[in-house]
């Protein structure tokens, strides 16, 4: 079985023509003969919006494909609720696959700030979040 793992093409924010870059990867994803295509979040600013990229490239390619949201897809047309359910049958959060040799968990995720030199200032963190990143409408 052949996989593909693509994530943040920011589509929108890179100003593309979505169809042009839908059909490139469906070309690429032909030659190379892939059966599982597995999107890793951040296709648009738009839940909706990354549905339709799903789809169209779907439509183009005999290519299974399923995606995760990342931060950015979030951020508009979808509720938190909504994430956490089985919002679409290519939706692969809180799914898993079991392929000969592994596993593929999907799963949305999220930022583990334990990391971060401001963990024990939660204040701090949630400063940083509001005024660097995009997260900031998230919350």
């Amino acid at each position: 079985m052949r996989v593909a793992i693509s994530s943040d093409n920011h589509v929108d924010s890179n100003q593309v023509d979505v169809d042009e870059i839908v059909a490139q990867q469906a070309e690429y994803l032909c030659i190379h003969n892939v059966d599982m295509h597995f999107i890793a979040g951040d296709v648009t600013n738009d839940f909706q919006k990354t549905v339709d990229y799903v789809e169209k490239l779907t439509a183009l390619t005999t290519t299974e494909v399923r995606f995760i949201a990342g931060n950015h897809d979030m951020l508009h047309n979808v509720t938190y609720t909504e994430l956490e359910s089985n919002l679409h049958p290519q939706y692969f959060h809180r799914q898993q696959l079991r392929l000969p040799n592994w596993t593929i968990i999907g799963n949305n995720g999220w930022y583990d700030y334990s990391f971060s030199q401001y963990y024990t200032q939660p204040a701090s963190v949630a400063r940083w979040k509001k005024a660097l990143w995009v997260d900031s409408p998230l919350q």
